[in-house]
C-alpha cells in the first residue's frame, strides 16, 4: 500500500460522512473531534460486518488529518501503518478498532487531545 492510496481512503470517508451523517469533514481537530460521535451514532454497539473497511476508512481520515493538523508522515511499521511524528508512531488504524471494540473508553478525541499535548512536552510525559 503507499500512503496516496490513504489519502485516496479519507476522502471516500469525508464524502460519506457528507452523505450519510450530513457531517463536513475536513483534516484539523474540529472533524478529528466528531469521529466519536460519528461511531456511537453509527454503531452504538460493536459493528458486526465489515469492520475492516470501516477500520481502513476512518483510520485514513483520522491519520491524515492529524498529518494536517499536528504534521508527521505515513510509515509503515511492523505492526502496520502509522503517522510518524518526530520519534513517535501512531498508530491510527489500532486505535480506531479499539474505539470499535471497546466504546468511549478508547475515545479518539481523548487520543488526540492527549497526543497534541504530549507533542507539546516533546513526549516526555509519557508513562510506560
Amino acid at each position: 500500500m503507499e500512503p496516496t492510496q490513504f489519502q485516496q481512503y479519507a476522502q471516500i470517508h469525508i464524502d460519506t460522512a457528507k452523505q450519510s451523517f450530513d457531517t463536513d469533514l475536513k483534516y484539523d481537530e474540529e472533524s478529528i473531534l466528531k469521529l466519536d460521535d460519528m461511531i456511537q451514532s453509527a454503531w452504538p454497539e460493536k459493528p458486526q460486518v465489515q469492520i475492516d473497511n470501516v477500520i481502513l476508512l476512518f483510520g485514513s481520515f483520522l491519520g491524515e488529518a492529524i498529518r494536517h493538523a499536528l504534521g508527521g508522515e505515513w510509515v509503515e511499521t511492523e505492526q502496520g501503518w502509522g503517522i510518524k511524528i518526530g520519534d513517535a508512531t501512531l498508530m491510527v488504524f489500532t486505535k480506531i478498532k479499539k474505539r470499535l471494540l471497546n466504546g468511549m473508553e478508547d475515545s479518539i478525541s481523548y487520543y488526540y487531545q492527549s497526543t497534541k499535548g504530549m507533542l507539546k512536552n516533546n513526549f516526555k510525559n509519557i508513562i510506560k
